[in-house]
């Protein structure tokens, strides 16, 4: 009921999220697991992102996570990430409330208190637009429900927690966040090891009693697991960041010192980077302090109070020196993020909450006022917490923190708030009236203040469903470009959001009085980001892209290589986004190559001069002829361009018959124009070309025809592209891409990716003509008869791919989609060899005349992996047989 309350919009209305990682990376990933799950097709493969990359070996989709399939079957994919959502806030509730009651032994109430504060403050609801982390994040009480169980005398009881332990890591690996899953075993070794320090002799008897029984859990979770675990594994030996991150990419996104004040407390109106948010209400953390104050008499503590304390230990980052020892350890070199491990924190904090409840419901009953020291030093702790947040705003300047979360000092009401709850619990605390009263007060306060300053979630900001079903013009425009096309060919977005979209005013009228301006603008942004057709997107439009983002193991190394052709020198991407590194179109011959044949842009840099338009995202260096790929009909007077110096001529074949070789006449600031020399008429030029002057280096960065007569003008481009749409962005057609597929005659053989780099670096390398493949063969220089060669694609498909290749002389088929382990290629139906080609692609030899080419993928370690998994299943369900028959 408390989580349809705090939800309510999530609950009872069709708005949806549409911000973030939700909306650009896992509706795209749900899409595609929710279309494969309706055809019932496993999604092995992605041929949409990262031109090719593992799909079911991509853990954070959660393909097998039981728990998705209701969702992506029966509801559309943003209403199914909301009732995943919803769902989750309810197991982590339960979980936390039975993990309550058998651990600590609390009443309902205290369990209750416990359920509330972790799975509806701050650090879980602010969490919720990473549905694979909340996922994961709600199974992590249930193992200490499932603890005190292997410290059973009874050996059935204890092989049932082994059982439970493994469904329990199963879920978690499933979910897809393996960061929570190591989060959680770690925390399990704290307690556990806490445990057994604290009780002595008596601990002993524990440890031989828990090991086998949690080893078995384990063992029995990764053969559940494996048809997730052997493709994932597989993966990160191929990832980008193979072999662990650098050790300051794992410290990012350290909680800094100066946030705990924010981070800790409650704020109202006021927002935080979700990753530092772990508030819970002021009557939270002085339940909390009730809890803990007899810890040096109460054992059963002290494995709590080590958890809350490695949490904040560990969160600190890179502002805790021992976290640069352990960021260099297996295990936590793989994750970033070390914020995360405030979720101990707060699962430990509510847990001691409502160990405070029932101490202070006891003290009522008693009339003993034994509350009120620990009151007075947790009330001493918020203050100082509270001053330290409004100390932190100057104290900034000296200690930098990150751009993400830069430190506010409280508003009025986030003070307000405070001293009304601080004055509340006091009040409450020192009631003598009926404990029931006194019980309804402090829960009544309590629950006002985490709905209060729960407000300022992210989660509340949801917007309208058009957000994510509409299509904005440039997606529609691809999609017709595309329909016919077997594959669809490939975009590159280089458009970054900084425009304001064409009907925006329209959008105003239309939600303005039905949204909240935070939803307007999370509105705003989602259709900024489908009309620039950002990472990730293309996979739930149905289209192709260079491009991908992903925080985790994607992409492969090999794409992470291949990209330095076309990123600045000294840059390289280990999550994608090339877009936020790319400043300029990148350099021709690399977009033919990837099969670009899409380029999208925005307007933003583009310029108006006297009254023309100029299209200047297409810059060119004179340094041979450079001739414009497409004019249209258009009748024009003379040409104008921008540039940085005047070329030698500009040379034009007219309409009218004649070659003209125009002489540019500056109209100053950079400004140039060639007269047609046909006023008071107009003429069509048919082609264009531009002429550099011995000796000079000039760059034109923009061209457009103009017709004096009528006072219109049409923009050109540079180069071998044509203009094919023009909104809120523009996009391009690359008029000298290569299909995805071809044959070509020469190619060369090195032994690493850095040689292959440097190979396809040099200027004499012409993709379509040669190729770079690892490994060992004979070199072959480039044959003339193979240009004849052709290929048609016959049938194109994520996992299978069937071509019909033809050729005078034997050549070398070239794929530009990714080479990976498991695919297998077949000429004529006779199994071939696989070489990878151009650092990513794949290769296949054929010989000369036509031949049907069959690409399948079949990875081993799916196929191996669903058998272990059956296996472990049985298994699960045998022990599980047995442990409930035996007498």
């Amino acid at each position: 009921m408390l989580v349809l309350v705090v939800f309510h919009k999530m609950a009872f209305t069709n708005l949806i999220l549409a911000r973030g990682d939700t909306f650009l990376y896992f509706y795209p990933y749900w899409q595609a697991a929710s279309d494969a799950l309706h055809t019932g097709r496993v999604p092995l493969w992605n041929s949409q992102l990262f031109m090719g990359a593992p799909l079911l070996a991509n853990s954070q989709m959660g393909f097998f996570y039981p728990l998705n399939w209701p969702f992506w079957w029966f509801f559309a994919v943003p209403y199914a990430v909301s009732g995943s959502i919803l769902l989750h806030l309810v197991i982590a509730g339960w979980g936390a409330y039975l993990a309550g009651r058998r651990t600590l032994g609390l009443s309902r109430m205290g369990g209750l208190v416990t359920a509330v504060l972790f799975a509806l403050g701050g650090y879980i609801t602010a969490q919720v637009e990473h549905i694979n982390q909340l996922q994961g994040i709600a199974w992590l009480p249930w193992f200490w429900v499932v603890l005190p169980t292997l410290q059973a005398a009874d050996s059935k009881q204890r092989w049932r927690a082994a059982t439970a332990v493994a469904l329990l890591f199963s879920l978690q690996l499933l979910a897809g966040h393996s960061q929570t899953t190591f989060i959680t075993g770690v925390g399990v070794g704290v307690w556990l090891v806490a445990s057994l320090l604290t009780y002595g002799q008596e601990s002993r008897m524990w440890a031989s009693r828990m090991l086998l029984p949690l080893l078995v859990g384990g063992l029995l979770a990764g053969l559940i697991t494996a048809v997730q675990l052997l493709p994932t594994l597989e993966l990160t030996r191929f990832s980008s960041r193979q072999g662990g991150l650098p050790v300051n990419e794992v410290l990012s996104f350290s909680l800094h010192p100066l946030l705990l004040g924010h981070s800790l407390l409650p704020a109202y109106g006021q927002s935080l980077f979700t990753e530092y948010v772990a508030w819970l209400p002021v009557s939270g953390l002085i339940l909390a302090m009730i809890g803990g104050w007899r810890w040096r008499k109460r054992r059963e503590l002290w494995p709590l109070l080590l958890l809350i304390g490695i949490a904040i230990f560990l969160a600190l980052g890179v502002f805790n020196p021992a976290n640069w020892v352990l960021a260099r350890m297996p295990g936590f070199s793989f994750f970033r993020v070390p914020a995360r491990w405030l979720v101990l924190y707060a699962f430990g904090m509510a847990l001691l909450a409502g160990r405070g409840w029932d101490e202070m419901v006891a003290m009522w009953h008693q009339g003993s006022g034994a509350w009120k020291r620990p009151f007075r030093w947790g009330g001493l702790l918020l203050i100082i917490l509270m001053l330290w947040r409004v100390i932190s705003v100057p104290l900034a300047v000296y200690l930098p923190v990150g751009p993400e979360a830069p430190p506010v000092s409280p508003n009025l009401f986030t003070w307000l708030g405070w001293l009304v709850e601080l004055l509340l619990c006091w009040f409450w605390l020192a009631y003598t009236g009926p404990v029931i009263w006194r019980q309804g007060g402090l829960l009544l306060a309590g629950s006002l203040a985490l709905f209060l300053a729960s407000r300022s979630q992210p989660f509340n900001n949801l917007t309208t469903p058009e957000a994510y079903f509409d299509l904005r013009p440039s997606i529609t425009r691809l999609l017709a470009e595309t329909r016919n096309s077997q594959p669809t060919d490939r975009l590159l977005s280089l458009s970054d959001i900084f425009f304001d979209p064409g009907d925006q005013a329209e959008i105003n009228t239309i939600y303005q009085d039905q949204l909240s301006a935070a939803a307007l603008y999370d509105y705003t942004i989602a259709i900024k980001q489908k009309e620039i057709i950002a990472p990730n997107l293309p996979l739930a439009y149905g289209l192709a892209s260079v491009d991908g983002f992903d925080g985790g193991i994607l992409p492969l190394s090999s794409y992470s290589q291949l990209t330095r052709l076309v990123l600045p020198a000294g840059h390289v991407t280990t999550d994608g986004r090339l877009r936020e590194h790319l400043d300029a179109v990148p350099e021709a011959r690399w977009l033919d190559l990837f099969n670009v044949r899409y380029l999208i842009t925005d307007k933003v840099g583009d310029a108006w001069r006297e009254g023309v338009f100029f299209d200047l995202q297409h810059p060119v260096t004179l340094t041979e002829p450079v001739r414009v790929g497409y004019i249209p009909e258009f009748a024009a007077t003379e040409v104008r361009f921008l540039a940085d110096g005047a070329p030698a001529w500009v040379e034009m074949d007219l309409a009218d018959g004649r070659l003209l070789r125009g002489h540019p006449v500056s109209l100053g600031d950079g400004l140039f124009v060639v007269s047609l020399q046909v006023y008071p008429y107009a003429v069509q030029v048919k082609q264009m070309a531009f002429h550099p002057a011995e000796g000079t280096s000039v760059t034109v960065r923009g061209v457009s025809l103009v017709n004096q007569l009528d006072g219109t003008f049409y923009p050109l481009v540079l180069g071998a592209y044509r203009l094919i749409h023009s909104g809120d962005v523009k996009i391009y057609e690359n008029l000298d891409v290569l299909p995805r597929a071809f044959l070509v005659g020469g190619w060369q053989w090195v032994a690493d990716q850095a040689e292959a780099l440097r190979r396809m670096q040099a200027a004499g390398f012409v993709p379509g003509e040669t190729a770079v493949l690892l490994g060992q063969g004979e070199d072959k220089a480039i044959e003339d008869e193979v240009a004849e060669g052709r290929v048609t694609v016959l049938q194109y498909e994520p996992e299978r791919v069937v071509l019909e290749t033809h050729s005078e002389q034997p050549a070398l088929l070239v794929l530009t989609d990714a080479f990976y382990p498991g695919w297998r290629a077949w000429v004529d139906g006779q199994e071939t060899a696989v070489y990878p080609t151009d650092i990513l692609f794949r290769g296949v030899f054929v010989p000369a005349g036509t031949h049907e080419v069959l690409f399948s993928y079949h990875p081993r370690s799916y196929q191996v992996g669903r058998w272990i998994s059956l296996a472990g299943i049985l298994l699960w369900l045998l022990i599980s047989g047995i442990i409930n028959n035996h007498k």
